[in-house]
């Protein structure tokens, strides 16, 4: 209801009405608003982020990438002949040493999944800007039957998804730290500072962004 003041002064009441029509639409249009505003927090949001970001290896830390590794249907090559296969194939992609990347010569299986593949080669160009030499690789997918007698059941080396790096000395190494635990904290990676033998383990979950 509209009050208007009439030229005469007197308090004249107006009723207005609001169609239906109109009342289902401006519910139809924030309920709309609502959703897309749901989806602006969900996009801006990693997949994978991980708020606890740390090196230090864990049972948590473990189970988490093997998590990711099921989640995303990945295949746990057992053989060498199926990791054979998956090259072939086109799931796992050699890794080769560059300006940047050195894949060390004791890496029996240099072979990786095509998004692994590309971290290294872009963390590995970061790496050596910073520190002017390039990143060693040390292994990467190793088939179930291979793997270390200490190795994790859950290890997820199998699918290719992860890789071990060299530990550095020096600033090289603090920046080394540094690099992998904000990766990890944007949810691209999860690491693991391992000591004996002393190197990096990295499994991939997403290229940098």
């Amino acid at each position: 209801m509209i009050r208007r003041v009439h030229a005469s002064g007197q308090l004249r009441r107006r009723h207005t009405v609001v169609s239906p029509g109109y009342s289902h639409a401006h519910s139809r249009r924030t309920a709309v608003f609502a959703r897309v505003a749901v989806l602006v927090v969900l996009l801006s949001t990693p997949a994978f982020a991980n708020p606890s970001a740390s090196l230090r290896g864990s049972l948590a830390s473990v189970a988490r990438m093997y998590r990711v590794a099921r989640a995303q249907g990945l295949r746990f090559y057992s053989t060498s002949s199926a990791v054979r296969s998956a090259v072939s194939a086109g799931r796992l992609v050699p890794l080769t040493s560059n300006d940047y990347v050195e894949i060390d010569t004791d890496v029996g299986y240099p072979y990786a999944r095509p998004e692994t593949r590309r971290f290294v080669n872009r963390f590995g160009a970061q790496y050596h800007a910073a520190c002017g030499e390039r990143l060693v690789i040390t292994s990467a997918v190793r088939p179930s039957s291979r793997q270390p007698v200490n190795s994790s059941r859950r290890s997820v080396h199998p699918t290719g998804m992860a890789v071990d790096l060299r530990k550095p000395d020096g600033r090289c190494l603090t920046w080394l730290r540094s690099a992998l635990l904000g990766y990890e904290d944007r949810g691209v990676i999860e690491a693991t500072e391992e000591h004996e033998p002393a190197h990096f383990h990295v499994a991939v979950f997403a290229g940098p962004r």
